[in-house]
């Protein structure tokens, strides 16, 4: 794939990964604040930005396609939220 279409693609995905981003954390921001209660969007900012990264034309910046996973808010409520009900629930309730 030539260089043009990876930085389109990569920009696209990256945008749109990074907007979800910013609107999960200013659903965290608006319930701690005013208590209003939002629903965040689990994995899609995350993998949006994951996806972004990894059709990047530059060299580097797939070595780091994992770091999208952890910033975005949806993707961590997410990972402890399955934690907590299949490591706690179910292995450690026995």
């Amino acid at each position: 794939m030539s260089d043009f279409p990876r930085w389109i693609l990569s920009g696209l995905f990256g945008l749109l990964g990074s907007w979800i981003i910013i609107l999960n954390y200013s659903m965290v921001i608006s319930w701690y604040r005013h208590r209003r209660h939002s629903s965040r969007i689990p994995l899609l900012g995350g993998l949006g930005l994951m996806a972004g990264m990894l059709a990047s034309p530059l060299p580097g910046v797939t070595r780091y396609a994992w770091v999208p996973l952890v910033i975005d808010l949806g993707c961590l409520f997410t990972l402890v939220e399955f934690c907590y009900a299949v490591l706690w629930l179910q292995v450690f309730k026995r």
